[in-house]
């Protein structure tokens, strides 16, 4: 159990879920502008990250160049449109989807990108997308199964995905077991190896391009809230909560890369 939730191991294909599927409303509720501003298993100020996250969408745009030409791209659970601001200025044309209106208007109105409103579950695309991007989002999606048929359905032919998430193998989830802060339901609900990945979406008639480990930094700020979050869970490291004031507020620091990986995925 974790936060009152179940996370099940399926023995067979070793992948790890959470026992909960929300409603639309419930969706809403669990990414409200408390998640993108208020801390806890969220952050502390979504905005103090835009630089470093439009500079993420420039890398990873520079690793798609790779095996791709500029297009037209999707970005799901894209937030304020910080990676999808990345990836027009290396030429990409972009729209996005994120449920948060607030992150909507603001990626609108500040950021200049197209952002719709809605969930990869629950919004009806017409277009078809050269590339659709899922960096931090699958572990939050809550129907698998269909979400990756649609996004089979929303690439053009030869289209591909890149999807980035945290690895349930890797050694910082290891070290720190149940208080791994990946295991953060209602707003995580499913947690992936590299294998469980290639696992789920070879299921979908998609094939690997490559894979890697990302470079990755984090505002102090989101740090520091997401740290003492996780501390204040634990019961025998609750006492440590209070020196989480020791971090500096305003500055970036590095992520433990290794416990996160990137797969780019062709449509077969």
């Amino acid at each position: 159990m974790k936060n009152g939730y179940r996370i099940l191991h399926c023995l067979e294909c070793d992948h790890l879920f959470t026992d909960f599927v929300p409603t639309p409303n419930e969706v809403e509720q669990i990414y409200s502008d408390d998640y993108f501003f208020k801390g806890g298993a969220g952050y502390d100020d979504y905005t103090l990250e835009k630089d470093m996250l439009i500079k993420r969408g420039e890398y990873y745009a520079g690793k798609i160049n790779k095996f791709m030409r500029a297009g037209e791209v999707l970005d799901i659970g894209a937030a304020a449109g910080f990676l999808l601001k990345g990836f027009e200025n290396k030429g990409w044309k972009g729209t996005g989807i994120e449920p948060n209106n607030s992150m909507v208007e603001y990626g609108k109105n500040v950021v200049g990108v197209n952002i719709r409103k809605g969930t990869v579950e629950t919004i009806e695309l017409e277009h078809k997308f050269d590339l659709i991007i899922l960096v931090q989002v699958v572990a939050h999606i809550y129907d698998l199964q269909n979400s990756i048929d649609k996004i089979y359905n929303l690439l053009k032919p030869n289209g591909k995905v890149l999807i980035e998430t945290w690895d349930k193998d890797s050694i910082t989830a290891r070290i720190f077991g149940k208080n791994w802060h990946e295991y953060s339901p209602p707003s995580t609900l499913n947690y992936f190896s590299k294998k469980t990945l290639n696992q789920l979406i070879s299921q979908h008639n998609f094939s690997e391009v490559a894979h890697g480990t990302p470079k990755k930094s984090i505002h102090s700020k989101h740090a520091k809230s997401l740290i003492k979050h996780k501390l204040l869970e634990s019961k025998g490291l609750k006492w440590m909560a209070g020196m989480t004031a020791l971090i500096p507020g305003n500055m970036i620091i590095p992520y433990p890369s290794e416990d996160l990986f990137w797969t780019l995925y062709k449509k077969n």
